[in-house]
């Protein structure tokens, strides 16, 4: 019995995956950056869709290759209107000069007393 579990044992490899250090987070590539946007209950929906087509036109700039969007889906019934906006640049140099654009600078203004919160993140496609 014990020679068998030897030989079975002498037949496992065991690997070790790579250690969680910033050398295996990729950070070149296609880079999403994610921007979900709480508004406050009482937003009319005229504001909400100036804030949506606000969006959609940032998408035209030139570092910008990519771009979606969509109401989030909220199963817990908090009433609370969330929309997510998605935008993918070549890279990180291409996403900074999004954020420093004069479009994007009017962009982030707009309707900021009607929005309850923002989170956005970044990562790159491996």
């Amino acid at each position: 019995m014990l020679i068998k579990i030897i030989a079975i044992a002498g037949c496992l490899t065991w690997t070790k995956g790579p250690e969680p250090t910033s050398k295996a987070i990729p950070s070149k590539g296609l880079l999403r950056h994610v921007v979900v946007v709480t508004f406050k209950t009482n937003t009319s929906i005229d504001l909400i869709r100036k804030v949506d087509i606000s969006f959609k036109n940032l998408s035209k700039l030139s570092m910008v290759k990519g771009y979606e969007w969509g109401i989030v889906k909220d199963d817990k019934n908090t009433k609370k209107v969330k929309h997510v906006y998605v935008t993918t640049f070549e890279g990180q140099k291409e996403e900074d000069a999004y954020g420093k654009s004069p479009e994007h600078q009017k962009h982030i203004k707009l309707g900021a007393e009607n929005i309850e919160s923002v989170e956005s993140i970044d990562y790159f496609l491996p």
